[in-house]
Order: structure tokens, then sequence, then C-alpha cells
């Protein structure tokens, strides 16, 4: 009798763990959850903790396994992100979206700079050739240069024509061919207006276009 009562003890005990695990389950369900096993809450990982734990981030803050898998910059948040300088005018002007036209995003950002009422202008072209075109119709033919990252850039050198702006009529500008993304700068000097282009319409790196590596 008393090997019987070692051997039966265990497997009460594991009846009554099973039992009282079953139970919890249906409690669990009659309250609006899911009946998962004890082996199952390894499997529920959230897709934050899955983002924190990739490799990659993307423009827009979510993580990934590689940078192919993080889309293209879009929008006013991929804009900022496009354009390093961007910061930069912002805090040191007013910075706006306006009537986009034949753009898909159009913002200007007036800023008093070097003594002189600057504005910079950041834009999104569904069609990068439109941006060129009405660049190139300022009057001045593109300066074309391989950039570091391979790409080939689009420059404008500053040239003067009657602009909304008044006496900021200087007008220099910048692509990247292939890509929609373009900024301009609107001085009462040519030199300041270039200058201005340099300092807040810089084209982010096409290494760095759609993430960085955590």
């Amino acid at each position: 009798m008393e090997k019987r009562r070692d051997w039966a003890t265990p497997v009460l005990f594991a009846i009554t763990v099973m039992l009282s695990l079953t139970v919890a389950a249906i409690i669990h369900v009659a309250r609006g959850g899911e009946g998962i096993g004890p082996f199952a809450v390894a499997d529920q990982v959230s897709s934050s903790t899955r983002q924190v734990n990739t490799p990659y981030v993307c423009w827009d803050g979510n993580g990934a396994g590689s940078l192919t898998r993080c889309p293209d910059p879009r929008g006013q948040d991929g804009l900022t992100w496009v354009f390093p300088g961007y910061d930069g005018a912002a805090r040191q002007g007013r910075c706006g979206m306006s009537e986009t036209g034949s753009r898909d995003l159009f913002v200007e950002c007036s800023i008093s700079w070097h003594g002189q009422q600057v504005y910079v202008h950041y834009a999104f072209w569904s069609d990068w050739h439109t941006g060129e075109k009405k660049y190139t119709a300022l009057g001045s033919t593109p300066l074309i240069a391989q950039r570091s990252d391979g790409a080939m850039s689009l420059s404008w050198r500053p040239r003067r024509m009657p602009t909304p702006h008044g006496a900021a009529s200087w007008v220099a500008a910048q692509m990247v061919e292939g890509h929609g993304w373009s900024s301009a700068a609107y001085a009462g000097d040519d030199d300041v207006a270039r200058d201005a282009l340099e300092e807040f319409g810089e084209i982010r790196d096409l290494r760095q276009w759609r993430g960085l590596p955590r």
C-alpha cells in the first residue's frame, strides 16, 4: 500500500495542475481573452518589440531587417528626413506648407539670414522631370556632377528674375537625378542665395535615403 500511495501522489498532483490551467483558460476566454497554452506566451511578441530588435531604423521610425524593406521618403515627415538642413531653417524662421501646383508637396521657410530676408523652398515632384523643367526654365542650364553616393546632382546657379518675394530676386536650386525632391533658395544677393542653399537645402546621401543602421 505504501508503494501505491507514492506512485499515486505525483499523478494526482499533475491532474490537479492540468485542471487548474484548464479552468484558468476557460475564465480567460469568458472574459474576452484568447485561450492560449502555457508555452504559447513566448510567441506573443509585440510588433514594437520586433521593431526594436531589427538591425535598421527606417526614416519613418519603423524597424526593418534591411533598408530595402523601408519605403521611400514621402510626405512632410519624409521632407524633414531628406533635407537635413530643414530643422535649421525651421529654427531660424517660419516654415509652412503652401499651394502645391504641379508639386505634390511644397514647404516654404522664411528666415532672416546674413542680414537679409531669405526664402528656402522644399518640394517633392511625383515626376522629377517636372521639377527639372521648372528650374531649367529659370534661364540656366543645370550643372551636373557626381555625388559621393554615386548619384548625379543637378544644380542651378543663382539667376536673377522677378519673384513673389520682392527684393529676394536671386534664385538657386538643386535636385538629384531620378528623385523628386528639390530645394531652392531666394535671396537679394547671388552669393547669399548660393550659401543659403548649401546651408539649408542639402539633399541627404542616397545611402541613407531609406534609413540607418540601428
